[in-house]
């Protein structure tokens, strides 16, 4: 059996990058080859592990630079490789991808549902709305991460939730690590507080620098550990440098350690504007981390006691909810 997994980019930090690792991971075998074909290439550290499983990687050139040059790419594409089914991770882009696929005759077309929105601002959704639609109309099975996201995306359309899956021996707590990362940073005796995720609109960048000032005023010894990057990366630490607060934080860009960083912190927040089911929430509540989530975050994340949900309108909640979840036994929070 082929199948290709389109996304957008296989940036790491990224929870549907995440997500079609791990099931790549899984289902990739002798009897099954899963191909790649990636809509944005900014690089990626996958690209290795996925070429030595024999799997191709399909760069797609940007629509923005020749849309002739991009099409003509897909559909070369498809006439040499015959696949039996088409995995649509991306909405506006993926309209082109899996109308070329069911002429080429893919038998089984699937979009995938991540989101709760399909942009991170009012002028991308109108953009999207028109290839949404396309895709809704040639796709022949809809997938969604979550309810919320199924629901948002299909409608009264009928759908499968494939739950995001999370490699349970990989970020389960490892005590070694969280001894050697802290001694590493010098953060023996700090409050350490953590987020993974990219750099935009969504992931509320800004209300987390908030958190920080506000966490700031109330104790001095913490460690704000940042995990990714995007677009939204130098305003950010611009904004964090106007409040004071750049000495906090360690920004580690994208990082496929983060299994072992997780074990190492002691509170995990996603204060983001809108999610289908976050990965990352998930890895998180595996490590045995104390989770703080935006109440706009699907209750289908909460898989543990670990997880609590507050508003994203006061930055001072969010600090003294830190603080409160920080006092918590971590050895009770370990699950085998």
């Amino acid at each position: 059996m082929k199948i290709l997994y389109v996304v957008k980019n296989m940036r790491l930090a990224n929870g549907v990058t995440s997500y079609a690792m791990n099931y790549y991971r899984k289902l990739v075998g002798k009897d099954i080859r899963i191909d790649f074909l990636v809509v944005n290439d900014i690089g990626s550290p996958y690209y290795d592990e996925i070429k030595a499983n024999g799997s191709n990687i399909f760069l797609m050139p940007p629509y923005s630079k020749n849309i002739f040059a991009t099409v003509k790419y897909i559909n070369d594409l498809f006439k040499k490789e015959k696949y039996d089914i088409v995995h649509s991770h991306v909405l506006n882009s993926g309209s082109v991808i899996l109308k070329l696929a069911k002429h080429y005759g893919v038998p089984v077309r699937i979009l995938h549902a991540h989101a709760t929105k399909s942009g991170d601002t009012k002028l991308k959704e109108i953009r999207n709305k028109f290839s949404i639609a396309i895709s809704l109309a040639i796709a022949n099975s809809y997938f969604a991460c979550s309810k919320l996201a199924g629901d948002y995306l299909y409608g009264k359309r009928k759908y499968t939730v494939i739950n995001n899956a999370v490699d349970l021996k990989r970020y389960s707590f490892d005590q070694e690590a969280r001894d050697r990362l802290r001694n590493e940073y010098s953060a023996n005796d700090k409050l350490i507080v953590t987020t993974v995720g990219r750099f935009t609109k969504q992931k509320n960048p800004m209300f987390i620098v908030d958190i920080i000032s506000a966490l700031a005023e109330k104790t001095k010894n913490f460690e704000f550990w940042w995990f990714g990057n995007g677009i939204l990366e130098e305003e950010t630490k611009k904004y964090a440098e106007e409040k004071g607060v750049t000495k906090y934080i360690n920004f580690f860009g994208a990082n496929d350690k983060v299994n072992e960083f997780y074990s190492a912190a002691d509170v995990f927040i996603l204060p983001s504007l809108f999610e289908g089911l976050p990965v990352v929430g998930i890895e998180a509540q595996i490590s045995g981390i104390p989770c703080l989530m935006s109440d706009e975050i699907t209750r289908e994340a909460e898989i543990t006691d670990l997880c609590k949900y507050i508003p994203i309108d006061s930055a001072s909640l969010w600090a003294d909810k830190i603080l409160e979840l920080s006092q918590a036994d971590r050895s009770a929070n370990i699950r085998s």
